[in-house]
């Protein structure tokens, strides 16, 4: 037996369970239990701190500022100095590419939620349907929304289909990450307003749509930008429920005529079966859109 693989065995024997002796660093579920401390030392005292100055309520649009500004950080103090892996690795590679990704992302989020409004509006499921006074307050509410939607877009998708679903994917394998990663979206979910069977099989669903644009791009961009755009599109724009959450003032509104199963009820879209289609017809959408945004990375690259 070599001397290097002796080493090599008695790293394993002594030490293996909390790092891994042939990279040296901590093991897999061990950095995610740590980026959550970072995180949450960083998140928790300024909400608490900020909710009893300010008084602040859960869903205030401040409330989520902090946390995204809390994620970001702890993300790339992680990724750096636990990973010990560049920040960018995690699928933030800037430049046109994600440009294109972000905005084919919101546009096709925006024809899924219009697709599931039309269908629900055509089969009877809705029905009184108005639009709010058009004007600059009601820019003002758009633009505000899209700024949340984004922000929101970016921390979730960062923390958990960036650090969190890569690093499982190096502990256990991506197939068996992806699995546990969509079964937990479920869950968490599930804890909403108004949430059932139906909802939380729907949002597992969701959870690899998000999974899958990092999957056929290798980065977050696709995925940050569908997110934004589903969530924009389907409560500011088209007046649903959110996952539950509803918002102030949306640009439409109307009423569910169907059972929850049909119209989504008070959960929103999330909990319609007329979803699970579009959603389907989705993935197709997006495996083109990352095999024609391959060919054109590698035709520029060999230029």
């Amino acid at each position: 037996m070599s001397s290097q693989t002796h080493v090599q065995q008695e790293a394993a024997a002594t030490g293996g369970w909390l790092r891994n002796p042939l990279d040296n660093r901590l093991r897999a579920g061990w950095r995610i239990l740590a980026f959550l401390a970072i995180f949450y030392s960083i998140a928790l005292p300024a909400l608490f701190g900020l909710r009893a100055l300010l008084g602040l309520s859960k869903s205030s649009p401040l409330v989520i500022v902090i946390i995204a500004l809390a994620a970001t950080p702890a993300v790339y103090i992680a990724r750096r100095w636990i990973d010990k892996k560049d920040f960018v690795s995690l699928g933030l590679k800037s430049g046109r590419h994600g440009a294109a990704d972000v905005l084919f992302g919101f546009v096709l989020s925006g024809i899924m939620m219009g697709a599931v409004f039309g269908a629900m509006l055509a089969l009877g499921y809705i029905s009184n349907v108005e639009v709010i006074e058009l004007g600059w307050p009601t820019a003002g509410l758009l633009v505000t929304s899209l700024l949340i939607m984004a922000l929101v877009s970016f921390w979730e998708e960062l923390v958990f289909r960036g650090y969190i679903l890569q690093n499982m994917a190096e502990g256990m394998g991506m197939k068996t990450a992806v699995l546990i990663s969509c079964v937990l979206y479920g869950l968490v979910h599930s804890a909403n307003p108004n949430a059932g069977l139906l909802s939380t099989a729907i949002i597992i669903l969701f959870g690899y749509l998000r999974i899958y644009g990092y999957l056929s791009t290798g980065q977050l961009w696709l995925s940050m930008g569908m997110h934004a755009g589903w969530n924009f599109f389907q409560a500011t724009v088209f007046g649903f429920a959110a996952s539950g959450h509803t918002e102030g003032r949306t640009l439409l509104t109307h009423d569910a005529l169907a059972p929850d199963w049909l119209s989504g009820g008070d959960f929103g879209p999330e909990a319609s079966v007329v979803t699970i289609p579009v959603v389907l017809i989705a993935l197709v959408a997006m495996r083109g859109w990352s095999m024609t945004s391959v060919r054109r990375r590698s035709v520029v690259s060999r230029d």
